[in-house]
């Protein structure tokens, strides 16, 4: 049977976590969801759709798992992008999806410094509704 990998642009309150981009597993289907934070704009998904793929496929090929990479980022919630911190599990494969995100920008015509700065703003506005969430469950 083909696997599916499904993906798709949230909003940001649909995030697991305070992230911009993410994968995981579907507990009910198995079948792989690539989700990333609405950014206002199809070209920036697609860019991190496409960082989120690659990273994906190389941390499965080279025996990175999910859980790994979740209990990294979960350990360091306060990170704009735990992937770039070069102790993290899956660092190399974080850093080679960054590198093709950065070429396709350029054939995009995607202004990267407007970018990084969009993606900044969405990762604060995931982790405000995240926090924001957290401290409700507390109460």
């Amino acid at each position: 049977m083909a696997k599916t990998i499904f993906l798709e642009v949230l909003d940001h309150d649909l995030m697991r976590y305070p992230t911009v981009g993410d994968w995981v597993k579907d507990k009910e289907t198995g079948e792989q969801l690539i989700s990333v934070a609405d950014m206002g704009d199809e070209n920036m998904n697609a860019l991190i759709l496409v960082h989120e793929l690659i990273e994906y496929l190389l941390c499965k090929h080279d025996g990175v798992t999910e859980k790994q990479v979740d209990d990294y980022d979960n350990a360091h919630l306060d990170d704009y992008d735990p992937g770039l911190n070069s102790d993290a599990t899956y660092h190399k494969q974080h850093m080679t999806a960054f590198s093709i995100e950065i070429m396709i920008a350029g054939l995009l015509g995607v202004d990267w410094k407007k970018y990084c700065d969009k993606t900044e703003e969405v990762f604060d506005s995931v982790k405000e509704i995240y926090d924001a969430r957290v401290a409700q469950r507390s109460k």
